[in-house]
């Protein structure tokens, strides 16, 4: 990996964090680190794929690093550890990954604003594969993820765990779209067939003015039941629906570049480490596209306006 690439990605993490987190949580905090500081370094942890004791010895020998971080000195192994824990949690990480939405709204503000919507697993444990093939009831028990992607940039709008899999993904759709919408206005909804249902299209089509396109596959062979799920099987538009894919490839680039297997030990905790992967990949796609400058010019912008107090 660039060691410029790590630099940028360490910065935008920390400039991110410090809009959502204010330095020090409470009047009695020791004020040794901050907690931008510490979250930037769980986010420098999963985009590494590093333990905590790894990132510990990464952070002793990197100057550069520490200062990206906002870091004046090292943070043991065990203060990451609790401060993920006790401090980080979904609503945090959701606040954070909407922020790095709008860094992409601001950059592709024209064309359809296209939306896919998939999930999928990771390991509840980094065992090895020949492991978990001898204790087979492993492979029925794993942390699920739907992902609702804007396929244009190809980042992450909405992000959705738990523990598959148990019941049917098709029931996480409306969440996924309401999270979606808050931060960016949709025109097109791509999904599979485990998304098919009729609800779905006259909840979308008639109610949210969103186009619907879901293959209609569910159920008994033969003609659809619903107005929109027999469009879907007479006249199927596979030129619009070919964009479905690019979510497919952002499960690839998460799994290959951060893992597929989660290293936390409760299910509570594996949710939360789900989420902050998805959200290093938006940092990383961020360091990508080149928003890096553009997150520098609105920390000033901010700044600036706190200063003048408006």
């Amino acid at each position: 990996m660039p060691r410029s690439a790590l630099l940028l990605f360490a910065q935008l993490a920390y400039q991110v964090a410090s809009w959502h987190l204010p330095p020090y949580s409470s009047k009695f905090h020791p004020k040794k680190f901050t907690q931008p500081s510490l979250l930037a370094c769980l986010l420098v942890k999963e985009y590494l794929r590093l333990d905590y004791r790894g990132l510990e010895a990464l952070l002793v020998s990197a100057s550069e690093l520490r200062a990206a971080l906002g870091l004046q000195a090292v943070p043991d192994h065990s203060m990451v550890h609790w401060f993920m824990r006790h401090k980080v949690m979904p609503t945090l990480l959701k606040r954070v990954r909407a922020t790095t939405l709008r860094l992409f709204t601001r950059r592709y503000r024209r064309g359809a604003r296209i939306v896919a919507v998939d999930a999928t697993g990771f390991s509840q444990r980094p065992a090895s594969r020949y492991y978990v093939k001898r204790l087979a009831h492993w492979r029925h028990r794993f942390q699920l993820s739907s992902l609702a992607v804007w396929t244009t940039p190809q980042v992450i709008c909405a992000q959705v765990n738990r523990v598959g899999p148990s019941g049917s993904q098709s029931r996480l759709l409306r969440p996924l779209v309401e999270e979606t919408r808050r931060g960016l206005p949709i025109d097109r909804l791509v999904a599979d067939a485990d998304y098919d249902a009729e609800p779905h299209h006259r909840w979308l089509r008639d109610e949210l003015g969103i186009e619907s396109i879901i293959p209609a596959t569910r159920g008994h062979p033969g003609r659809a039941r619903g107005r929109y799920r027999r469009r879907m099987q007479r006249a199927f538009p596979r030129r619009r629906y070919g964009v479905r894919w690019l979510v497919e490839t952002v499960n690839s680039v998460i799994k290959r570049k951060f893992g597929e297997a989660l290293t936390a030990r409760t299910p509570w905790q594996q949710v939360k480490q789900a989420l902050l992967r998805g959200l290093t990949y938006n940092l990383y796609r961020a360091v990508r596209v080149g928003l890096v400058l553009l997150c520098r010019l609105l920390h000033w912008f901010r700044h600036v306006s706190v200063a003048l107090g408006t």
